[in-house]
């Protein structure tokens, strides 16, 4: 359909807005498809995939057993030194006291060093945090798999000694109950913040 040519400065002002979002959409490591507004579309994401993964509770979690709830993704590695504990610890955290708000969603952590993080070990690790977290590992193909589905990334670093960390992706993804990706969770805004997010990942997709 023919459309009727914009006047310069709209359209220079339309280039910022498109360069902008661009840089937005590399600040937090996606690219996610824009929805026109009206009506209940379904969601378009080019982030997230299905995963089938031991789990920390005892035997395979299938994520399409998690069709119709919402949930949360994060990757890390039990020999994480800081970020990754201390984000479980404030997720965990958050979604206890979600759920004493009538919330329920959980969170799953996905392990980025499968050669090391054995089901056994993961069971340990997650034992020290909330039960709404749930660790997961698989083969190393597995992990790839998902790891490429979420855009998440892992960098091998070497130690003295010849040990080795991660650099990895810190994002925790909010999954909604179609299983698209609906966006970051932010938990350094604080919990009110984040708390709200919760709300509307759980209300979204229920009838009115």
């Amino acid at each position: 359909m023919p459309t009727e040519p914009r006047p310069a400065s709209k359209r220079a002002g339309l280039a910022v807005v498109g360069l902008f979002a661009l840089a937005l959409a590399g600040m937090v490591g996606t690219t996610v498809a824009l929805l026109p507004r009206g009506g209940r579309p379904p969601a378009v994401s080019v982030v997230g995939g299905p995963f089938r993964l031991e789990s920390s509770k005892g035997g395979v979690l299938d994520s399409a057993s998690l069709r119709g709830r919402p949930y949360l993704v994060f990757f890390g590695f039990t020999q994480c030194p800081n970020v990754c504990p201390t984000t479980l610890a404030d997720l965990g955290s958050l979604l206890d006291e979600f759920a004493r708000q009538g919330g329920d969603v959980r969170a799953y952590y996905i392990t980025l060093d499968p050669e090391r993080d054995t089901p056994a070990l993961m069971r340990e690790y997650m034992a020290a945090f909330s039960d709404r977290l749930t660790g997961l590992t698989g083969t190393p193909e597995a992990i790839a798999a998902v790891a490429r589905a979420y855009r998440a990334t892992a960098r091998r670093v070497p130690l003295p000694g010849g040990d080795y960390t991660l650099e990895h992706t810190l994002m925790v993804y909010m999954i909604d109950r179609d299983g698209g990706f609906a966006g970051p969770l932010d938990l350094d805004a604080g919990h009110g913040l984040a708390l709200k997010q919760l709300h509307r990942l759980a209300a979204a997709g229920r009838d009115s």
